[in-house]
């Protein structure tokens, strides 16, 4: 499936630098990695339990556009159900909720290599 996800200025800049840092070529592979490898680390609680994006994180200009596999989406969603986000006008902006927080969890406790480094 394909979606748009909005990110906040800081959380763009860290991707770009994650990119460069470990050749990835684009922001779309970046986002694809961190999705899978968090989603595979079964942690949820640790990535989503703790508040990680309060106020404007959806208030920005920055869009990528990513295709992710429709299981990756499914758990995504049931991710969004389990914790408590608040509410979105629509799944896109819930999954942009998702990957905006996986983000600033790998930003701030995340092992880059292992996310982000292909084995």
């Amino acid at each position: 499936m394909k979606f748009n996800i909005s990110l906040k200025d800081q959380q763009k800049e860290f991707l770009d630098q994650v990119v460069s840092d470990f050749s990835l070529g684009e922001i779309e592979i970046s986002i694809q990695n961190l999705v899978k490898e968090i989603l595979n680390q079964d942690d949820n609680e640790n990535v989503f339990g703790e508040i990680r994006c309060i106020g404007g994180c959806f208030s920005t200009d920055q869009s990528i556009e990513v295709e992710l596999e429709d299981g990756l989406i499914s758990k995504m969603r049931e991710i969004f159900q389990q914790y408590d986000f608040e509410e979105y006008d629509s799944e896109e902006e819930e999954l942009s909720k998702i990957v905006r927080s996986m983000i600033n969890y790998a930003d701030q406790e995340g092992d880059l290599k292992n996310i982000f480094v292909r084995a």
